[in-house]
């Protein structure tokens, strides 16, 4: 099976394992996927933070259910409190 490059930014509580990570994923996943390849990458033990957090394009808020099919440059976006 073919496999695509993910760039993935990291933000917010994301930031303390760096500035961004790179890792191949199977062509035709989806975005939920891609996140529990980052969980393994990052070695979450806890996924809880990283499931509520969101994936980005330049333009766009990824869907959950959305297929990537091409090499990529994300971003993970954790929820955001405060006022």
């Amino acid at each position: 099976m073919a496999e695509i490059q993910i760039t993935m930014r990291l933000f917010g509580a994301f930031r303390k394992y760096g500035e961004n990570v790179s890792f191949a994923v199977p062509a035709g996943c989806t975005a939920a996927a891609v996140k529990e390849k980052l969980a393994e990458v990052l070695k979450l033990s806890d996924k809880k933070l990283l499931m509520d957090s969101v994936l980005a394009n330049d333009n766009e808020i990824i869907d959950s259910g959305a297929v990537l099919s091409e090499d990529s440059h994300l971003a993970i976006l954790p929820p955001v409190c405060g006022g």
